[in-house]
């Protein structure tokens, strides 16, 4: 994001305009900005005080005293005014006012901007945060982050697929805001998901909080191999067994008398495409290691000369048919 941009939210957030993402991102500037926004609320607290006094009314005393020189003509009255800025010099002094504030916005997102790195069609972007923690991010995905963090909290936002290695600081919890949800470790590593209309969270090691932004009183505390996903304000915790749920930051899938179903469900988390098996695969498993650079065409090709199925590439969806299961052992 641009400094022109926090500058456009900040002013919309004083005038009440902000959207509900839009006032996430500026607390997130006042989190790490607290001196610089202070002083910004204090100023526009000034202007607001002085630009109108309400117990003086300057037309209608003008207009007494006008009509008191209409009564009298042949009085000389001398008058000495002292009146409230003319409108003019108000005008030029808000101009001023609006100057010095945005002057202190630009000054400290120079200083320190909000960042945003996306991933594009490739996986495996690398962002090293200011404390040290490392998020590698998934294909088509985004991470959203002060340059420096705040003093009492590391918070970031997340759009799309990342792993997070948590650099271990109790006294700065580390919240990552992911779309209906919210994450919170104090140093850990485990990989966020908010593709979906759910947001999924699985957990290599340490011990990570998932709870939803809407009900504060609703979240769960995962521990290494559990799976937290939100959905609709729903929680849910099981266990995951396979490291192919890390597979697009190793590069690898690894199979070992894996069944054919958790096979075509791992291809699909990894190449984005639904596969659809339309018959019986219960006695179908696969042993067999692929690199993830591979294309998904490639891999449907080897298991279709071990596992001796046929498969048609639809419009949506890859549609596998006739399958006459062998086990593959090779390695």
């Amino acid at each position: 994001m641009q400094n022109q941009d926090i500058n456009t939210l900040l002013a919309k957030y004083f005038n009440n305009e902000a959207l509900p993402e839009e006032q996430v991102i500026v607390e997130e500037w006042i989190a790490s900005n607290p001196k610089e926004y202070g002083r910004l609320k204090s100023l526009i607290a000034q202007a607001n005080q002085s630009s109108h006094d309400p117990h003086f009314d300057l037309e209608s005393s003008w207009q007494k005293v006008d009509n008191q020189i209409s009564a009298n003509p042949n009085k000389t009255v001398k008058l000495v005014k002292h009146s409230a800025p003319p409108r003019w010099w108000i005008s030029i002094a808000a101009s001023l006012f609006l100057i010095t504030s945005f002057g202190l916005i630009y000054y400290s997102s120079y200083y320190n901007p909000l960042l945003t790195v996306t991933s594009g069609n490739f996986a495996n972007k690398q962002v090293t945060l200011e404390d040290g923690s490392i998020v590698t991010l998934n294909a088509n995905s985004s991470l959203k982050y002060f340059k420096h963090l705040a003093a009492n909290t590391r918070k970031v936002k997340l759009e799309g697929e990342a792993f997070f290695e948590v650099t271990k600081n109790p006294s700065r919890p580390f919240i990552i805001d992911a779309g209906k949800g919210e994450v919170k470790v104090l140093g850990t590593s485990f990989n966020v998901n908010t593709n979906l209309a759910k947001v999924e969270v699985i957990v290599k090691t340490g011990k990570v909080q998932l709870s939803s932004k809407t009900k504060r009183d609703l979240h769960l505390i995962l521990l290494p191999g559990n799976r937290g996903i939100l959905d609709h304000d729903q929680l849910q915790k099981d266990s995951v067994l396979s490291e192919n749920q890390y597979a697009w930051k190793t590069g690898y899938l690894i199979f070992k008398n894996e069944k054919l179903t958790s096979v075509m469900s791992a291809l699909e988390n990894i190449y984005h495409r639904k596969i659809v098996l339309t018959s019986n695969s219960s006695s179908c498993t696969v042993t067999a290691t692929y690199k993830t650079q591979q294309s998904l065409e490639s891999i449907l090709e080897e298991l279709k000369l071990v596992l001796k199925f046929n498969y048609e590439v639809k419009k949506d969806y890859i549609l596998i048919h006739n399958l006459a299961c062998e086990n593959d052992n090779r390695q």
